[in-house]
């Protein structure tokens, strides 16, 4: 009888965490086949506003449990480099160009360990491993979405011109001011920064829409195409190496389970944003998206059979 309850209350969570994202991919879809509205438009007012103000109120606001920080961070970067590197070297043998191959890298590294993984790390874990969860998170905002602005503006302008892009990026200011703010002791408060968390949290529904009407013009199949092979690689080969990296970064019970789920989640919504931001493959990537995401439905519910004690 617990087995079954388990199995019930992990289908309901799956309801209440799929469902509401699969309702406004929808309604993204229908609006741009009824309208055609401008994505890439859209796409800049997250990419500009949206996702710096999600980003530097959620560091002001986030507890995060310092004993953990150590093997978790060491964890999440050596997941990151390796998974990053392997994408790398296989886009190269398969000979893709230069933008659909920093898309293919980004959508190897850049997870939806936010609006997928924490709601989900919750239900499995409590609040102890929502708290673990969060660091994960923070790290790949932090490193994921840096890396991924100078490896999709790279492929775009150059060298010189993807480190000026870089440093400049909206996002990368929130950062550094959302943690100099932190260090220093200053949390704003009052009407102002709740403006900034209202605009933040209207990020992620807006990523949901963006995905649903770049799907409009996406003709995804499975064969040996990018998309299916970032697929098999991110929800196949990403829980393998997060279970091979938290074993030997020495992360044991609930920091493993969390750290390999947060790991294993399919590719972040907001990659879409960035790579219409950068002209950067934006089909392949909201393939990329939908099929991680589709094919997460099966992963993950193993896996959690998998992490369960």
């Amino acid at each position: 009888m617990a087995d079954v309850a388990e199995l019930q209350a992990l289908g309901h969570v799956f309801f209440n965490v799929l469902g509401p994202i699969a309702l406004l991919v929808a309604i993204g879809y229908g609006l741009q086949q009824r309208l055609q509205l401008d994505t890439r438009s859209l796409s800049r007012v997250v990419f500009f506003v949206l996702t710096p103000s999600l980003i530097f109120t959620s560091i002001l606001s986030l507890e995060i449990d310092a004993g953990t920080i150590g093997r978790t961070l060491l964890f999440a970067a050596a997941d990151m480099a390796i998974m990053g590197l392997i994408a790398a070297l296989l886009a190269r043998r398969w000979g893709y160009d230069t933008r659909l191959a920093g898309a293919f890298v980004v959508t190897a590294i850049l997870l939806n360990d936010g609006n997928y993984g924490l709601p989900l790390n919750l239900f499995a874990f409590g609040e102890t491993g929502f708290g673990y969860a969060l660091v994960l998170f923070m790290f790949n905002n932090l490193v994921g979405n840096t890396l991924s602005i100078f490896i999709l503006a790279h492929g775009q302008n150059g060298l010189r011109q993807a480190v000026w892009r870089t440093l400049t990026a909206p996002v990368v200011w929130a950062m550094l001011l959302g943690f100099g703010a932190r260090l220093a002791g200053v949390q704003p408060s009052g009407s102002f920064f709740t403006m900034l968390q209202m605009t933040g949290r209207s990020a992620i529904p807006v990523f949901l829409l963006i995905l649903g009407m770049t799907l409009t013009q996406t003709r995804a199949r499975l064969g040996n195409n990018p998309i299916t092979r970032l697929t098999v690689l991110r929800m196949l080969g990403g829980p393998a190496l997060a279970i091979l990296l938290a074993r030997g970064v020495g992360l044991t019970g609930l920091p493993f389970a969390v750290a390999v789920l947060q790991a294993s989640m399919p590719t972040a919504v907001n990659t879409i944003v960035l790579s219409n931001e950068f002209d950067a493959s934006p089909h392949f990537v909201a393939g990329a998206v939908l099929f991680t995401t589709l094919a997460s439905l099966v992963t993950l519910p193993v896996l959690l059979l998998f992490l369960s004690p």
